[in-house]
């Protein structure tokens, strides 16, 4: 038992490193050459990359959250490079699997109600107002599915959920660094820093977009930590330690109010999926409210920092005064009303706006309803949002059940259970569902998912969640 520990500890600490080492490089080429000369320059690598991972499968989709940070990078016909890396990830996970390598995708009950509600999208795809726009986000759906689907099949064993913890981890670590690496000459533009210029944004379109990565980053790297500490793992303790401080500040930097509820939301539900991790959220929490008390009673001076500022105008500000998000929800309940269904279809919120049929006028230049629940309602009608609720219920069952589930049995087909053998699988599973969480958190005052980088974390959460269930329903199935 020592010995195949410290070997599997080993084994879990040079991946890490590995994957650092990959991202920092792959972070030096995304920021000081052109994409497309870094791209050309990493060919030969990724080559002999796709050629190892056809024996070790897992290590192909290990690129996919790594190689984020240059996710945004335009390839030909406007397909994103991110969406790009995962097709070809899936096509050396399928040759790996034709040669025997990872295992069977089986059922799996969360994969189901996601592609129901794929098969939902291309359906009002059909009665949408734009039908080619809507064509491109079923194509980002699909992608996103196949990703999940991938995930399942790749990961055989624990090794393969800490690997791809870990990938996910430094990934979204290195989006969130590149917001941290200048200082933002903030402009509190509103009495209350209800407005605020100069935001940092990192690679992301807009600060919200870096605000929902960090929370996500956030929730599963606060699990990972937890789980690597509890299990001894000191290198993979200090790193995913470090992807949480950096998240945490980038968090902290984006002054994305909606992220902060996300991230609030995530890390409760974190304490009730992994008990693990209560003492130290709660310990947190206690930190967190008794600053934020001492905010509320003393009133904020010129001194204050514009965090505090930011934190205070969500209890008592007046408003942006340019804020155009209440007219835009508005006239999501218009489309919504207009079509009950199946909605105007997918990706088309603001197209349906433009094209007359917006009795918001204010709403026109809106890209979404900034609303999770409402831009679905908006765009795929009754059905979207009956088969987005039905997800949102399935996949909190499995992570319940995942929290609940007894140790899993080891690689060499001991059946002995020991305190800490199921740790990584409910981590894990806790960490993604806590992320997950923390997009549902955001999305009842905003609605990022139109970012190609923040729906392939969105769609690699879900995957890992899956991943867990089907592991979990394994080691059952095996035990009777």
């Amino acid at each position: 038992m020592i010995g195949e520990s410290t070997v599997e500890r080993g084994a879990g600490l040079q991946a890490a490193v590995a994957l650092l080492v990959g991202t920092v490089g792959v972070w030096i080429l995304g920021w000081n050459v052109s994409p497309t000369l870094g791209i050309a320059l990493m060919a030969p690598v990724l080559v002999a990359m796709a050629l190892i991972a056809v024996r070790r499968p897992v290590l192909a989709v290990a690129a996919v959250p790594v190689l984020l940070v240059v996710g945004r990078v335009g390839l030909p016909l406007s397909i994103p490079l991110v969406r790009g890396l995962i097709l070809v990830v899936a096509a050396i996970v399928v040759i790996a699997r034709l040669n025997g390598y990872g295992r069977r995708i089986g059922w799996s009950p969360l994969i189901a109600v996601m592609a129901l509600l794929v098969a939902a999208a291309l359906l009002s795809t059909l009665s949408g107002v734009d039908p080619a726009e809507s064509l491109r986000h079923d194509v980002a759906y699909l992608v996103g599915l196949l990703l999940a689907a991938v995930i399942v099949v790749v990961t055989v064993d624990r090794s393969d959920l800490l690997l791809l913890a870990v990938a996910v981890c430094f990934g979204g670590a290195m989006l969130c660094a590149t917001a941290l690496t200048s200082v933002p000459n903030l402009q509190v533009e509103s009495r209350d820093a209800s407005l605020i210029a100069n935001r940092p944004a990192g690679v992301f379109a807009q600060p919200n977009e870096l605000g929902l990565c960090a929370a996500m980053t956030l929730c599963f790297s606060v699990a990972m930590t937890v789980v690597a500490r509890r299990q001894r793992r000191t290198g993979m303790t200090a790193l995913c330690g470090l992807a949480s401080l950096i998240a945490l500040a980038a968090l902290m930097g984006s002054l994305s109010r909606g992220a902060w509820i996300g991230s609030a939301v995530g890390l409760v539900v974190l304490a009730v999926l992994l008990r693990e991790s209560r003492t130290l959220l709660i310990s947190f929490a206690t930190v967190a409210t008794v600053g934020l008390a001492l905010l509320v009673v003393a009133p904020p001076a010129q001194d204050t920092p514009v965090a505090a500022q930011r934190l205070l105008s969500i209890f008592g500000g007046q408003g942006n005064p340019y804020d155009e998000r209440p007219a835009a929800r508005a006239e999501a309940i218009v489309q919504m009303s207009e079509h009950p269904v199946l909605g105007t279809g997918p990706g088309t919120y603001q197209e349906a706006a433009q094209q007359g049929l917006a009795h918001v006028l204010a709403a026109r230049q809106e890209d979404h309803a900034h609303n999770l629940v409402l831009a679905v309602g908006a765009e795929q009608g009754v059905l979207g949002l009956a088969v987005l609720v039905a997800a949102t219920g399935v996949g909190a069952r499995e992570a319940l059940r995942n929290s609940r589930a007894p140790g899993v049995r080891a690689s060499n087909g001991n059946s002995q259970r020991t305190p800490t053998a199921g740790l990584t699988t409910r981590g894990v599973s806790a960490g993604a569902g806590a992320a997950l969480a923390s997009v549902i958190g955001h999305g009842t005052v905003d609605y990022p998912l139109r970012s190609s980088v923040i729906a392939t974390m969105a769609w690699l959460f879900i995957g890992l969640l899956a991943a867990c269930a089907r592991t979990r329903t394994d080691t059952d199935t095996q035990a009777t």
